[in-house]
C-alpha cells in the first residue's frame, strides 16, 4: 500500500511492527533526526519513536477503561449475600437481574474429624519411649506410617510439636498444631480433618507401631466427628451437605462460614467486580501515560502533558480519595483495594464516575478529553526542537506530524520514507 505526499512516498508493513523496530529506529535517525552522529544522539529516534507509540496506546486504552467507567463497567448484576460473616455468595449465570430474593438458614456447617490428645504439662519431661517411635494414620482404606525421634529429657510440648511436625509434612490432609493453655501450663495435640462431613471413609485414626507415642500423647481420642452442614432454601425442608459449598441453582452457589439464628437474605445487587476492574485498568493507563511523558524532562511539551494530568488529579484529589484511589509523591495513582472495594459495594465508585462523566468539568470527562487529544494529536505532544538543528528542525518535525497522522504508530505498523 503506498501513500503519496509532498514529502515522498511511505510504504506499509502491517505486521513488521516488533521485529524492525530497530531498523526503523536507525532510518528515523538518519532521516528525520540527521544532527544526531554530531550531538552524540544515536538513539534520539528510536527513543522518541517509543515514546510517540507508548503515549498513543496509553492514551486508548486510558481513554477504554474511562468509557466503561461512564457505564458499562456499572451495568453487570450479580447475586449478593447479606450477611458474608454467615455466608458468602457466588454467581455463575447470567440473569441476576430477572432472579428474586431467597432466605437460606444455616443450622450448622460441615466440619472435619477432630481428635484432641490429653492435656499434659508442657514443660515437664515426656514419659514415654524415648528412641524411634512410629506410629500409622489411617483414613479410609489408606494408612500412612510416620516415625518420630524422641529424644532422652524431650519436654511433653516438645514431643507433641515433633509430631504435628511429622504429620504435616506427610500432607494426608490432615492439619496437626499444638495447643498451650498458658494459665495451666498444659499443652495437647489436636488433629482435625481437612475434609468436611460425616461419611465414614473419611475418619481417621491414630495407632502405634513400635513405641506408645499415639498412647502415651492420646493422639487417638476423637473429640468430635465429622460432620454434614444443615441448611434450608425460603422455610424448606432442612437439606444436608457434606461440603459447605452448595449449589442454590440459577447459577447461585453459597459457602457457609457458621452457623446463625437468622437466615441470610441472598439478593441480586451490583456487580462490584466489573467496576473494579474497569478502576484498575484506568490506573495502570494513567500511570502509563503519566510515567512516558514524566521521564522525558529535556521536552517542554511531554512535560506540559504530565502537568495537565496532574493538575486535573489534584481537582479531584478528595473525591477520588474516598474510591480509593490516591497519589504517590511523584504523581502516580494508587489503589486503596479495601477501600475501593467498599466505595464499590456501596455505590460510592458508580456515583463518582457517573456524575463526573455527565458534567463537562467532570474528572471523567476532562480525563477523556485530555486522552483522546493525545491519542489523535499524538504529535503535539513532542516538542519540535527535538527534531535536529535549529535550520531545518520545523521541516522534519511537520514531516514526523504528517506521518503520525496516518496513524500508522497507533496501528502498531512499520513505514518508510523515501528520499
Amino acid at each position: 500500500m503506498k501513500i503519496n505526499n509532498n514529502y515522498g512516498v511511505y510504504s506499509l508493513f502491517n505486521t513488521m511492527y516488533q521485529s524492525n523496530m530497530s531498523i526503523f529506529g536507525n532510518r528515523l535517525n538518519k532521516s528525520i533526526f540527521p544532527d544526531n552522529k554530531a550531538n552524540g544522539s544515536q538513539s534520539l529516534g528510536m527513543d522518541t519513536l517509543q515514546y510517540v507509540n507508548g503515549i498513543k496506546s496509553a492514551s486508548k486504552s486510558l481513554s477504554g477503561s474511562l468509557n466503561k467507567l461512564s457505564g458499562s463497567a456499572f451495568s453487570n448484576w450479580t447475586m449478593k449475600s447479606s450477611d458474608t460473616d454467615v455466608m458468602k455468595v457466588s454467581y455463575s449465570g447470567n440473569k441476576a437481574s430477572t432472579l428474586g430474593p431467597m432466605k437460606v438458614s444455616v443450622d450448622q456447617t460441615a466440619a472435619g474429624q477432630v481428635n484432641e490428645g490429653a492435656r499434659m504439662g508442657a514443660n515437664s519431661t515426656f514419659e514415654g519411649s524415648s528412641g524411634t517411635n512410629k506410629f500409622s494414620i489411617k483414613i479410609g482404606d489408606k494408612t500412612t506410617e510416620l516415625s518420630v525421634n524422641i529424644a532422652a529429657g524431650d519436654t511433653n510440648k516438645a514431643v507433641q510439636q515433633k509430631m504435628a511436625d511429622a504429620i504435616n509434612k506427610a500432607g494426608i490432609g490432615i492439619k496437626a498444631s499444638v495447643m498451650t493453655d498458658a494459665p495451666t501450663g498444659s499443652s495437647l495435640l489436636k488433629l482435625e480433618s481437612e475434609i468436611t462431613g460425616s461419611d465414614p471413609k473419611n475418619s481417621f485414626t491414630v495407632n502405634d507401631i513400635t513405641g506408645n507415642l499415639a498412647a502415651a500423647t492420646g493422639a487417638n481420642d476423637v473429640a468430635r466427628e465429622g460432620q454434614n452442614a444443615i441448611y434450608s432454601v425460603n422455610g424448606g425442608p432442612k437439606i444436608s451437605s457434606q461440603s459447605n459449598t452448595v449449589n442454590l441453582g440459577n447459577g447461585v452457589s453459597a459457602t457457609f462460614n457458621k452457623a446463625s439464628k437468622e437466615a441470610v437474605t441472598i439478593s441480586r445487587g451490583k456487580d462490584a467486580s466489573s467496576a473494579i476492574s474497569a478502576a484498575e485498568d484506568m490506573v495502570k493507563s494513567y500511570n502509563d501515560l503519566f510515567s512516558a511523558a514524566a521521564q522525558r524532562t529535556e521536552d517542554p511539551k511531554s512535560q506540559n502533558l504530565a502537568s495537565k494530568m496532574v493538575s486535573n488529579s489534584k481537582t479531584y484529589s478528595g473525591s477520588l480519595s474516598s474510591i480509593g484511589i490516591g497519589f504517590d509523591n511523584s504523581g502516580r495513582m494508587t489503589i486503596d483495594a479495601k477501600k475501593m472495594e467498599q466505595a464499590a459495594e456501596s455505590g460510592k465508585l458508580e456515583q463518582f464516575f457517573r456524575e463526573n462523566s455527565g458534567k463537562s468539568y467532570g474528572f471523567t470527562n476532562q480525563l477523556t478529553r485530555l486522552a483522546d487529544n493525545v491519542s489523535r494529536n499524538t504529535s503535539s505532544f513532542v516538542s519540535s526542537s527535538l527534531f535536529g538543528s535549529s535550520q531545518n528542525e520545523n521541516f522534519w518535525y511537520s514531516r514526523f506530524g504528517d506521518a503520525l497522522q496516518y496513524n500508522y504508530l497507533g496501528a502498531g505498523s512499520i513505514f518508510d520514507y523515501t528520499f
